[in-house]
C-alpha cells in the first residue's frame, strides 16, 4: 500500500514537472500584419541598393529626387541665360564680319537679319552653357543624395568629392571652364570643383551648427521638413490626379477649376454652419 501511494506520488510529481516544462515554453510572436509596422516598412538588414529601389518605386515624396530635378533645372536656366547673354557681344562682331559687303534689300531687311542671327546665336551658346552647367549641378546633387541614401549615412565630404569628380569629367568631355585643354585644364578643373563644393559641404555643417545637432541628424532633420513641404506644395497636384480620375476629366484645368469649386463650397459650408 505504501508502495502503492509512493509511486503515485512520484508519478503525479513527474506530470507537474513536465506540466512547468511545458508552460514555462515560449510561444512565438504572430508576425506583424500590419503595413504600418516600422519592421516591415524599414528592414533592419536593408542593402543600399533595395533603399535605392525603394527611393525610386515608393509612393512618397523623396526629398532627394526633388533636389536633384530642381537644382538641374534652376541650372540649365541659369547657364542658359549667362551663356547666351555672355556670347552676345562674340555674335555681333562675328555678324558684322560676316555682313561687311553685302547688298540688302532695305534698312528693315539689315536689322531683321541681324536680330535672326543674334536670337539664333543667343539660343545655340546659352543652350550649350545650360546643358554644361545642369551636367556639372545636377550630377553633384545626384551623385550626394544618392550615396546618402545608399549608405545611410550623409557627411559634408561627399559635396567637395563628387563636385570635384565631376568637374574634372565634364571639362574633360567638352571643356566648360575657360581653363586649357589637357591635363593642366583638367586638374584646374578639378581644383575648382573641390572648392566649389566645399562651399556646399560647409553650409551644410553652418546647418548643422544653427540646429545644434550633428551633421547626420541635421540632415535628417532637414529632408523630413522637406518633404512635408513637398506634401504641402503638391496637395493641390494629389486632390487634381483624384479628380481626372474619379470624375473622367481629361484636362487638368477643367480638374483644377473642379477643385476650386469644391474648397469655396466647404468654405460656404463651414462659414453657415458658424453661422448657424
Amino acid at each position: 500500500m505504501g508502495e502503492t501511494l509512493s509511486k503515485d506520488a512520484r508519478s503525479e510529481a513527474a506530470s507537474q514537472k513536465n506540466a512547468e516544462v511545458v508552460v514555462a515554453v515560449p510561444v512565438a510572436e504572430p508576425a506583424p500584419a500590419s503595413l504600418d509596422d516600422p519592421i516591415t516598412l524599414i528592414p533592419i538588414d536593408e542593402t543600399g541598393l533595395e533603399r535605392l529601389k525603394r527611393m525610386y518605386v515608393g509612393e512618397g515624396f523623396e526629398m532627394e529626387l526633388d533636389a536633384t530635378v530642381r537644382m538641374t533645372r534652376t541650372a540649365f536656366f541659369v547657364g542658359f541665360f549667362f551663356g547666351g547673354f555672355g556670347s552676345a557681344k562674340d555674335a555681333h562682331e562675328r555678324y558684322e564680319r560676316h555682313a561687311a559687303g553685302k547688298t540688302f534689300i532695305n534698312k528693315r531687311d539689315a536689322i531683321r537679319r541681324r536680330w535672326d542671327y543674334g536670337t539664333v546665336m543667343f539660343a545655340k551658346n546659352g543652350f550649350k552653357m545650360g546643358i554644361r552647367a545642369a551636367a556639372i549641378a545636377g550630377s553633384v546633387i545626384a551623385l550626394t543624395t544618392h550615396a546618402t541614401v545608399y549608405f545611410n549615412h550623409y557627411s559634408p565630404a561627399y559635396f567637395p568629392a563628387f563636385s570635384g569628380v565631376a568637374a574634372f569629367l565634364v571639362h574633360r568631355a567638352c571643356g566648360v571652364f575657360a581653363f586649357p585643354l589637357g591635363i593642366v585644364g583638367q586638374i584646374q578643373a578639378l581644383g575648382l570643383g573641390t572648392v566649389t563644393g566645399s562651399m556646399l559641404g560647409a553650409v551644410s555643417w553652418l546647418y548643422a551648427l544653427s540646429v545644434d545637432k550633428p551633421v547626420a541628424e541635421a540632415y535628417k532633420e532637414f529632408k523630413r521638413e522637406y518633404e512635408e513641404d513637398m506634401k504641402v506644395r503638391n496637395a493641390d497636384e494629389i486632390a487634381v490626379d483624384a479628380i481626372m480620375k474619379e470624375e473622367g476629366y481629361r484636362l487638368r484645368i477643367l480638374a483644377y477649376r473642379r477643385l476650386h469649386e469644391k474648397q469655396r463650397q466647404k468654405l460656404e459650408e463651414a462659414a453657415k454652419a458658424h453661422d448657424a
